[in-house]
């Protein structure tokens, strides 16, 4: 085999290499920003070059509503969770935005697109999901409370995020029922977890940002 030959296979190897490192790299150290809730630093770290072109559009998008959504940038989140929906995914994967935009629209009670969502969650999902979101459906958007007692009993071993939906159906099939005080007492155990997880996360990013006032709509 030629040397040039060898030399520009070894260049694309290195390349290859290097570049699936990074995305891994940009893609780890993204979540981890997010998760410490330095939003800031999250969206430079996404506007940065290499992940523009290193990470999939998807996971850009995918990303970039994760953190409008945080910051309660409700227009932007929706903006980014639309364009999710409405790109080329396989089977598979608009099966999982279908359900991620529906709890989202169910989230911001916006009824309408939820219900378009729910249809197609019909059609793309498995029927336990399908039934998981009826259900939501029934209890956020209708007067559905028939599940209070099972969803209680779900509290003990819910996880951190799984608890906060629990919190939000529960108390919500309350003021179904007409009981306000109870469901005044799961609302505000919402908000004391949603406070309790603002009072983990750092006071400053790097760099000392982290606490500056939400970016402008450039950072989509």
């Amino acid at each position: 085999m030629r040397p040039e030959v060898i030399i520009f296979i070894a260049i694309v190897v290195v390349y290859f290499l290097a570049s699936t490192i990074l995305r891994h790299y940009l893609d780890v150290k993204i979540q981890a920003l997010y998760s410490a809730g330095l939003y800031d630093d999250a969206f430079k770290t996404l506007n940065n070059f290499f992940a523009r072109i290193l990470l999939p559009t998807f996971r850009q998008y995918t990303l970039r509503f994760m953190v409008h959504e945080a910051r309660g940038e409700r227009e932007m989140a929706t903006r980014m969770m639309e364009l999710m929906l409405r790109m080329r995914n396989s089977k598979k994967r608009q099966a999982q935005v279908t359900v991620m935009g529906f709890n989202y629209f169910i989230t911001i009670d916006d009824k309408k697109r939820a219900k378009e969502l729910l249809s197609d969650v019909k059609q793309r999902c498995d029927q336990a999901v399908a039934a998981d979101c009826q259900l939501t459906y029934d209890i956020m958007c209708g007067k559905r409370h028939d599940y209070i007692e099972r969803m209680e009993g779900m509290l003990d071993s819910a996880d951190p995020a799984l608890k906060s939906k629990l919190y939000l159906l529960i108390a919500k099939q309350y003021r179904n029922a007409g009981d306000t005080k109870s469901a005044k007492k799961y609302e505000q155990m919402l908000d004391d977890l949603a406070k309790e997880f603002e009072a983990s996360m750092p006071t400053a990013g790097i760099g000392g940002n982290a606490g500056n006032a939400p970016a402008d709509k450039k950072d989509a």
